[in-house]
């Protein structure tokens, strides 16, 4: 059984500190939030991530090598990764911006254990 103390979206420390080390690894990737059932708090162990980065001005070929990075990590869960500024389904969108919660910010860390 894992004992593993995890945070408000189900992940361990050493989850969080993975994911926030891959986006440290790209300058130009300032914001990222969580959306979904992990921001919503619905999630069930094995629960995929939902992840938005927020900000402008991120390569197009960028989001295929970040991808890369989280399949090769140790993470236990798939991380499903969206560029927000190039989503086109105002439904999709809007459920970002309705139940999304800031995840990474470059320079911040940002601490929910």
């Amino acid at each position: 059984m894992d004992e593993q103390k995890r945070n408000r979206f189900g992940l361990t420390e050493r989850d969080m500190e993975t994911i926030q080390s891959i986006f440290m690894s790209y300058p130009e990737i300032r914001e990222v939030h969580v959306f979904g059932s992990r921001a919503k708090g619905n999630y069930r162990p094995g629960s995929d991530v939902d992840l938005a980065i927020m900000n402008r001005d991120v390569p197009a070929g960028r989001l295929a090598k970040i991808k890369g990075d989280f399949e090769e990590s140790s993470l236990p869960y798939i991380i499903d990764l969206v560029d927000y500024t190039r989503l086109d389904n105002p439904e999709f969108t809007g459920h970002i911006e309705r139940v999304g919660k800031p995840f990474y910010r470059r320079d911040e860390k940002i601490r929910v254990l």
